[in-house]
């Protein structure tokens, strides 16, 4: 058969089946299902919860199969491609936590970033390009920047469960005003350490494959490019709050705030440099765009932190 013909036909496939969202629809309705299992904790919800995962995880691999064979390369091209690979990240890893502790809470926090990311991509396509477009010079035949932009990115699928866990232990202390039950500190910590343990590796040696591909390009490891800069930041920020955790200096509350305060270097390392500053020699991946968002996503982060543990605080000082 004509290859191009194939192609064409994959590509006409792909657009009309929207594979990206039933994924995000499917993974609404197992959240749901996953949420009443674990307030009312019932198996069968469980079960169909995660029954419904698996979908969501399977038609985000079909497609990027898609994707992939219409492209002819890995997912590295551009903000779209990135933000549902960590989605699919995301999962990924939310479903080896899962496997481990069997909790559900995990599953449930994964699939609640995941559809975030699907439907951003879905909806916000002035923002985020998902045309299928040639590759970039800079990037044709370099396999070592294909496995950092890869990495690093999976990187930042492991911290998004930490931040996902964070915001879902804070929560019932602005609505309920105590610690919940069925999210007790102690877990949902270990689940977000966990993550940042994953995601410090996975950032550290990006970063590191990042210097070997500038190295090869521009014939130098380092230079100090917003980029590299700002990643080095997001990896020491992560790597401080997994030191304080380790030397007793943050306990489970304060873990897991920080955590979803050191998402933001996440947000401005993977976004802002691309889309906010648009300056260095990462410029294949720059566009613009949803800067008032991303500040706004910003604000309300640290304004929920903030109340949480000032709401907290407010209630062990009651004692």
């Amino acid at each position: 058969s004509d290859p191009s013909r194939t192609k064409m036909e994959q590509e006409a496939h792909y657009n009309s089946f929207r594979p990206w969202r039933w994924a995000w629809g499917v993974a609404i309705l197992a959240m749901i299902f996953l949420s009443f299992s674990l307030v009312k904790e019932n198996i069968l919800f469980g079960r169909i919860g995660m029954g419904l995962f698996f979908v969501t995880f399977l038609l985000q691999i079909y497609g990027f199969t898609l994707r992939v064979l219409i492209a002819g390369r890995p997912p590295v091209t551009n903000m779209y491609e990135s933000v549902i690979w960590v989605g699919f990240g995301t999962m990924l890893f939310g479903l080896v936590i899962e496997m481990i502790y069997r909790k559900r809470v995990v599953a449930l926090c994964s699939l609640a970033f995941a559809a975030l990311c699907l439907i951003l991509s879905d909806v916000s396509t002035t923002v985020l390009d998902r045309s299928i477009n040639p590759l970039e010079p800079v990037l044709r035949s370099n396999f070592w920047l294909m496995i950092h932009v890869l990495t690093i990115t999976l990187g930042y699928s492991a911290f998004a469960i930490s931040l996902a866990v964070g915001n879902l232990a804070l929560a019932p202390f602005i609505f309920i005003g105590r610690e919940a039950k069925v999210f007790p500190l102690k877990d949902m910590a270990l689940y977000a350490y966990r993550s940042v343990q994953v995601g410090v590796f996975l950032l550290g040696a990006g970063t590191i494959l990042g210097g070997v591909w500038a190295d090869y390009s521009w014939g130098r490891f380092w230079g100090w490019d917003p980029k590299e800069t700002w990643a080095l930041i997001a990896f020491l920020g992560y790597v401080a709050i997994l030191h304080a955790r380790f030397r007793g200096m943050l306990r489970e509350f304060g873990f897991l705030a920080a955590c979803i305060i050191a998402f933001l270097l996440v947000v401005m390392a993977w976004y802002g440099v691309n889309f906010v500053l648009g300056a260095g020699l990462h410029s294949y991946g720059f566009s613009s765009g949803g800067n008032t968002q991303m500040f706004v996503y910003c604000a309300i982060q640290c304004a929920f932190v903030g109340y949480a543990i000032f709401l907290r605080n407010r209630s062990l000082r009651a004692k």
